[in-house]
């Protein structure tokens, strides 16, 4: 049981300093707390006696000791204070009412088909403390018949609809790169606890807020949300054809690429993201470009008459075919891969073109622009530093972040300190394996 409380606990000056908040999510959760951590608020985790899943998540920094080696928790619980406690007997129940009576916001991830305590039961806690804000983060949510079904990264996208736009050519849905399902959830959890507590200001009363990881990444589709905007309103879904028709390119009306994958150009020294777009609300971007390639004598003459705004009727009218808009972004192509990836910004904003170079996480950590702003902070750890992204806007109202807590760190600040535990109850209460 490691123990801190010889050390003065932190003040914080954020947004949200005088609020506690009582994180109880594992891997599942931990972006919620975190944020509301760095807006100020007191975060302290609270994991049972043998740690949270979260500890043993990746990846790894393999210098680091036996137990204290993953970068994930590093990210996602610095901020915090830790203690340990077990709810399931009546000594850890008592103290974790103890902590719920003094919370503000409580945030717990307990999946419905996991098995939820009662003691998580949001009227149980609601009669502890009737100001509280508990926010809760399942898979599909705490009702609905699909509530207490198992789940998985890849289920969780499927079913909640990005794996349909995200297809290749032959129809069959592309994994969602690194797992993030629950940090899309955890991001609404933050801001729907938030929301909770404005009513809370005008009402005096708490709520439960029940965040579904299925309906947060339903709303990670913002390019097929926009569709009819650029002139595709049919573009999602994209129906199957029949298993005897024969296979034929979907034409992609918006000219972006998104269904031909031609949206990462090669660049030297990288890739950039540019959508080739045309019709009535994005096409002047595309002729943009093309003047910028005329005056460098790039594209073939036989696009010099192409205005990008009108091009869907002219495609469907049948002046220009799939074929003829191919060749127009094969000449993209080889323009583009001329570029250098470091000068590629610079000359976007002088031609007035939507491109952007695509950043790798050593570019961002050795970028002026952001050393300018001061958004990546260095964190001292008990095993070495670690660089985080810091506050995610400016002007005010954020505190630094400080190393995410060693297992049971604070027991002694916040039942010692706090609750007015000493060192002989403290002791038993970890010789009992409630702390």
């Amino acid at each position: 049981m490691a123990d801190d409380a010889s050390q003065p606990a932190p003040k914080g000056a954020g947004y949200l300093a005088p609020y506690k908040v009582l994180d109880l999510t594992d891997h599942r959760g931990l972006l919620a707390g975190h944020m509301l951590a760095q807006l100020g608020a007191e975060v302290i985790q609270v994991e049972p006696p043998g740690g949270s899943p979260a500890r043993r998540t990746p990846p790894f920094a393999p210098a680091w000791p036996d137990g204290e080696t993953s970068l994930f928790w590093a990210a996602y619980a610095s901020g915090k204070l830790g203690v340990t406690c077990d709810p399931d007997v009546a000594e850890g129940l008592a103290l974790f009412h103890r902590l719920v009576a003094d919370a503000d916001f409580l945030f717990e991830s307990a999946a419905p088909g996991d098995g939820r305590p009662a003691w998580l039961d949001p009227k149980a806690l609601a009669a502890v403390n009737p100001r509280l804000i508990h926010v809760t983060v399942s898979p599909f949510g705490l009702q609905g018949p699909k509530s207490a079904w198992a789940d998985s990264e890849i289920t969780l996208w499927a079913s909640g609809g990005p794996l349909l736009p995200a297809r290749d050519d032959e129809g069959r849905p592309l994994r969602i790169s690194a797992p993030q399902a629950y940090l899309h959830a955890a991001g609404d959890a933050a801001g729907g606890a938030l929301i909770a507590h404005f009513a809370r200001v005008m009402s005096g009363q708490g709520q439960h807020v029940d965040i579904s990881v299925q309906q947060s990444v339903a709303q990670a589709t913002l390019s097929a949300v926009l569709a009819a905007g650029v002139d595709h309103a049919n573009f999602l879904p994209r129906p199957a054809p029949p298993s005897d028709a024969p296979k034929v390119k979907p034409l992609d009306l918006t000219g972006s690429g998104a269904l031909t994958r031609r949206t990462k150009w090669p660049v030297r020294g990288g890739l950039a993201e540019m959508h080739l777009s045309m019709g009535s609300a994005v096409g002047l971007s595309t002729n943009a470009l093309f003047a910028w390639m005329r005056a460098e004598g790039a594209p073939p003459s036989r696009f010099f008459d192409w205005d990008w705004p009108t091009l869907p009727a002219r495609i469907k009218a049948g002046e220009i075919t799939e074929a003829d808009v191919e060749a127009a972004r094969d000449a993209v192509e080889a323009f583009l891969s001329t570029r250098d990836k470091s000068e590629l910004m610079t000359l976007s904003l002088e031609h007035e073109v939507r491109v952007a170079p695509i950043q790798t996480t050593a570019d961002i950590l050795a970028s002026g622009h952001e050393q300018a702003r001061g958004f990546l902070q260095t964190i001292k750890g008990p095993f070495g530093d670690y660089v985080l992204p810091g506050d995610f806007a400016m002007g005010g109202g954020f505190t630094p972040l400080t190393p995410a807590p060693r297992l049971g760190e604070h027991n002694g600040r916040i039942y010692g300190e706090r609750l007015g535990l000493d060192a002989d109850a403290l002791a038993g209460l970890h010789t009992q394996g409630v702390i």
